[in-house]
């Protein structure tokens, strides 16, 4: 059976910055340009409790978070640290699908044919291997597919582990909203919720036909 984690660093440029800067733990910060046309890049979970997101204008973030802290992007330092993420990944396997600077697939499946070891904790020691080695906190994703995996990764944050397989897919994945669901856009998940699609269990249990047309 294939094994596939989904690796996926959280609120990455952020806690690059926090990694360099230990003061900034646990404040309310952006990785943003201080400018009145700048845009947010990344939010600290701590600015996000706040209603900052990532591509949000800077002025608006300031307006939602008065003691809001604004770190100008270093992003010699987080390609640095993307890389020596990904060298932490390729210990564990070759097979590595780069998504993007902070989040990349990882097809466990020699591994544990040859270790007989558990998913969760392998997942565990990766993460802390890269926590412990970086400062940089991450979330991962384990079921038998890249877009499980995706999903999985998403449900926990900072710092989650979460497994989905046949036996929990049902408990875990069809109570979603249909919106927050990979590969769902802005633009069709109004079109669907329109027809009555509005969890992922809809989609499952609805007529492929016509949820194509």
């Amino acid at each position: 059976m294939r094994i596939i984690f989904h690796i996926d660093m959280n609120a990455f440029y952020a806690n690059c910055e926090i990694s360099q800067h230990p003061e900034l733990k646990g404040k309310p910060i952006v990785i943003s340009h201080n400018s009145k046309r700048s845009v947010v890049s990344t939010a600290s979970y701590e600015a996000r409790e706040f209603g900052v997101h990532s591509a949000m204008p800077l002025f608006m973030a300031k307006e939602k978070c008065p003691d809001l802290i604004v770190v100008e992007p270093h992003f010699n330092l987080y390609h640095e640290l993307s890389q020596r993420f990904f060298e932490i990944v390729y210990k564990y396997s070759k097979k590595v699908e780069i998504a993007s600077i902070d989040e990349c697939y990882v097809d466990m499946s020699d591994y544990f044919t040859l270790t007989h070891a558990q998913p969760y904790a392998v997942a565990k020691e990766i993460q802390d291997n890269i926590l412990s080695t970086l400062s940089l906190p991450c979330s991962i994703g384990i079921s038998p597919n890249k877009f499980l995996s995706k999903m999985a990764s998403d449900m926990k944050k900072p710092l989650g582990i979460t497994i989905i397989t046949q036996r929990n897919l049902k408990e875990v994945l069809w109570p979603i909203k249909v919106g927050d669901m990979y590969g769902i856009g802005k633009k069709t998940a109004p079109k669907l919720e329109e027809v009555g699609i509005k969890t992922i269990a809809d989609i499952a249990n609805y007529d492929n036909y016509q949820i194509i047309r």
